[in-house]
């Protein structure tokens, strides 16, 4: 009773998980549940500006010609995506920098324990980046599907929804927990497979591609984002730390982006043919 009164007085009780020293798959219920709530909160929120975006180019003609005339810009903003990307990904968390700071201690006492090199982000940081990497992702999106009918871009985003809250209730159903024992071997022909659509992308910049290569790698790749899609929400919710929520959004992000690009580019493709 004495330690109730005691929690009463000093806030609301805060579980041991909150130290961020245990991945999300071993933390107690209410960890996991809030750890789930920030991923899909910010995924919810990057779509959604996503699609606000883009819808509000296709309904704006003088944005579009800005764009269309300004192609520099979309240059710089695929540029910035990927940097923005990459940086999230590899970034190591401050209490791994910190950890390994006191092992290499070397007793100097006029050194700021608190510093960390620029490349860490904090939480604040963190979320600014990963703006900036939404706001760079919406813009080269928006142009990509100016090109494209939009009774077929509509026919994209409904597919692609589907999809992803199929698979996604698959990766979280515990019924497929034991895939996590072979996502190694899965991620690697995963990884041969992404490096084959980003060779035929890079080759149809300057040869293009033919009506049968264009839908082979239309399928290709949502096939393989389709995968990366269950394999990345499993390994989200069972092998991160509980502070990783806005990379692990990043994440189902690019997925769920690049699964509507390939769906978008085989329906594209069976409506030329038609």
């Amino acid at each position: 009773m004495a330690d109730l009164e005691q929690q009463n007085r000093d806030g609301p009780y805060i579980p041991d998980d909150f130290m961020y020293s245990t991945k999300v798959g071993s933390c107690e219920p209410q960890i996991r549940q809030n750890f789930m709530m920030k991923v899909y909160s910010l995924l919810s929120s990057q779509l959604l500006f996503t699609f606000a975006f883009s819808y509000a180019v296709a309904r704006n003609g003088g944005l579009q010609t800005f764009m269309f005339n300004h192609m520099a810009l979309w240059w710089i903003a695929m540029i910035a995506s990927v940097v923005s990307c990459i940086w999230l990904s590899l970034a190591p968390r401050p209490e791994e920098v910190e950890y390994s700071a006191s092992l290499l201690d070397t007793g100097n006492d006029n050194e700021d324990p608190q510093a960390l090199p620029w490349y860490v982000l904090g939480r604040s940081g963190k979320l600014a980046l990963l703006s900036i990497f939404t706001l760079c992702e919406a813009y080269t999106l928006s142009v990509v599907t100016l090109v494209y009918d939009p009774d077929i871009v509509l026919r994209a985003l409904l597919i692609t929804a589907v999809i992803v809250i199929g698979v996604s209730l698959m990766a979280l159903s515990p019924r497929f927990s034991n895939v996590l024992n072979s996502a190694t071997s899965i991620y690697y022909w995963l990884n041969w497979a992404l490096l084959l659509l980003i060779g035929i992308g890079i080759s149809s910049m300057f040869f293009g591609l033919g009506s049968k290569m264009n839908l082979f790698y239309g399928w290709l790749g949502a096939i393989v984002f389709t995968v990366y899609l269950f394999i990345d929400t499993q390994l989200i919710f069972r092998k991160v730390y509980p502070d990783e929520e806005i990379k692990c959004a990043m994440m189902l992000y690019l997925d769920i982006i690049n699964l509507f690009l390939s769906i978008l580019r085989i329906l594209n493709n069976s409506s030329d043919d038609s």
